[in-house]
């Protein structure tokens, strides 16, 4: 048995690989490019069948108006009660010109055609006649008429007089449009491609060339042409089509089809350059890689092995691991140049903790110090008056429990973003109830300047007692309705607050009329430091909310969000049930 070398059966097996994958992407590309194309056709008929869709409501809407108002002035009413025929022609004259209508009939009780216009000559009465007379039997309002190789969507109206148990029929009135060439060209317009009417063997118009128009009525007039398959290709006499036939009326006669041809031509021509491009870059590849093969050495192999190992460790975040450039002076240049990106991804990323770390320090200290200044200034205030109480005559008890809660209030902040920051549970649950709670919190609300007048409604059901930690989740409370009236300009719009008991639990909705949560926060508004459209806004207030009630071990969640306002929903047990948070910091 005949032993190759190691370079030759890798050239063989090169060749092979090389002939192979040409092979199989020739045939990959010449079936994406077929289902592409009859992808197409599928497109181009659904838009045509939307298009003649679009357009024949239009159309309906509009004659059906017309012909009802025609069909309801005295002066037309008055000619048919004359019966007279030359008269009531004469005068439809105008008629027919205020309808717009390509198509426009008057007839006698009798079915008997007194008045007749066309835009186009050559349909005799007669077939008016036994057109109207077959509408007017079968009571369509709305009908389709073909006849010598014109279609017409034709709206019939009774003209009576009189009303109730008194009316009398004095004729009816028909007004149509004619499905022509023009209808074909503002199909083929929205499909990009050919476009034929055709109704049972017969080519009522399309946008094909004359010649083509020959062949395709010669197809039609085939036995069983419509029973042909619903996607195929034609052969035309200029040239090939993929096409796609519609019923786009069954009710006629001769039921009318739409007809979507794509030329294949080009499609045909592309595929041939493709083919001897796909076979050029294979030979191509076989070549060069044959070519290429000789000059891979050991040399280079290695080198580039440390370099997708070095990219391996960096992309699985070890930044430490080493790269000694060697090699040719290109992946030396590459190796010196990873080891370079490297190190400024290491300095990168550390400046971005960095940054982040101290945004993050930022923010909290704007947090802090927003909310903590309006506490102080309230102590601050109630100390002056409580100096100056004997003096003002003022109750020093009231001043000192004002004092006291301010003191409260803020120890509560304090406390609520140690427990964000270490992310730890801390409440203590007692027996309370969830409305006294609630109320607390609306008028901790109103007791800031801003939203004194504001109007805060609170539905609940009679029971609301449960075991949970007050304070908390007056704070919380607190949070949502604060959030709530700050998202919702002017003293006139309302906030509504609705709690329900559900067995072991309560709903609480909290509602506004605001303009609703950007889209882009969306997902993450219960995220620390997440806020937008609040000057003095710090983030923390929707995060502390999703805090405490999580240590209670409920939920809460934006139930819906609009541009006319948004509703929050907490779930909370009747029983707090404390959750076990993880040690880690979010906020440092």
């Amino acid at each position: 048995m005949t032993h190759f070398r190691l370079r030759t059966q890798l050239l063989v097996a090169t060749l092979l690989i090389i002939c192979g994958l040409t092979g199989a992407l020739l045939l990959i590309i010449r079936h994406t490019v077929s289902v592409e194309t009859e992808r197409q056709v599928r497109d181009g008929t659904e838009a045509s069948v939307r298009a003649f869709e679009s357009v024949q409501r239009q159309r309906e809407q509009q004659l059906s108006r017309t012909a009802a108002m025609l069909a309801d002035l005295p002066i037309v009413k008055a000619q048919m009660t004359t019966e007279h025929a030359l008269t009531i022609q004469d005068a439809s004259t105008a008629w027919w010109k205020l309808a717009g209508s390509d198509l426009f009939i008057l007839a006698l009780p009798d079915r008997r055609v007194v008045a007749f216009h066309a835009t186009k000559s050559g349909w005799p009465v007669e077939a008016a006649e036994r057109d109207v007379k077959r509408s007017v039997e079968q009571g369509e309002e709305a009908s389709w008429w073909y006849d010598n190789g014109r279609l017409y969507e034709v709206f019939l109206r009774t003209i009576t007089a009189g009303a109730g148990a008194n009316s009398q029929e004095l004729g009816f009135l028909a007004i149509g449009y004619q499905v022509d060439s023009s209808v074909a060209e503002h199909l083929a317009l929205v499909a990009g491609n050919q476009i034929a009417l055709a109704t049972g063997d017969r080519l009522i118009a399309s946008t094909l060339p004359a010649k083509d128009e020959a062949a395709m009525q010669r197809w039609l007039s085939r036995p069983n042409a419509e029973a042909q398959p619903e996607e195929l290709e034609l052969a035309l006499d200029t040239g090939h089509y993929a096409f796609s036939s519609v019923l786009l009326h069954g009710a006629l006669p001769s039921p009318v089809r739409c007809y979507v041809m794509m030329p294949l031509g080009p499609v045909n021509s592309f595929m041939s350059r493709l083919n001897r491009t796909i076979f050029v870059l294979g030979a191509s590849a076989v070549l060069f890689g044959a070519l290429l093969f000789g000059f891979v050495s050991r040399t280079i192999t290695k080198p580039l092995d440390n370099l997708v190992s070095g990219v391996r460790a960096l992309a699985a975040g070890n930044y430490t691991y080493s790269i000694t450039p060697e090699g040719t002076t290109e992946v030396a240049e590459l190796s010196r140049a990873f080891a370079k990106m490297r190190g400024e991804l290491l300095d990168s990323q550390r400046q971005q903790i960095d940054t982040e770390r101290i945004a993050a320090l930022g923010r909290a200290a704007s947090s802090i110090s927003h909310d903590l200044r309006h506490y102080l200034a309230a102590v601050v205030a109630n100390a002056e008056f409580l100096y100056e109480a004997d003096e003002l005559k003022l109750d020093k008890s009231e001043i000192y429990e004002e004092i006291k809660t301010a003191s409260t209030q803020m120890t509560d902040l304090i406390d609520s973003l140690r427990e964000l920051a270490h992310q730890r549970s801390t409440i203590s649950p007692e027996p309370a109830d969830l409305k006294q709670v609630i109320h607390r919190a609306i008028e901790a609300v109103h007791a800031r300047p801003e939203f004194r007048g504001r109007a805060i409604t609170l539905h609940t059901d009679s029971e609301l007692e449960g075991m949970f930690d007050p304070r908390k989740l007056e704070r919380a409370f607190f949070n949502l309705v604060l959030n709530a009236c700050e998202a919702t300009p002017g003293d006139e719009s309302p906030v509504g607050i609705n709690v329900r008991s559900r067995n072991d639990a309560f709903e609480i909705r909290v509602s506004d009329r605001g303009t609703g949560v950007p889209e882009n926060i969306r997902g993450r508004v219960f995220d620390p430091f997440v806020s937008s459209g609040k000057p003095n806004g710090t983030g923390l207030g929707l995060a502390i909310v999703s805090k405490i009630v999580s240590d209670h071990g409920g939920s809460v969640t934006v139930e819906s969000t609009s541009e006319s306002g948004t509703v929050m929903l907490v779930k909370l047990p009747r029983a707090a049930s404390p959750v076990a948070w993880p040690t880690n910091s979010t906020l440092a």
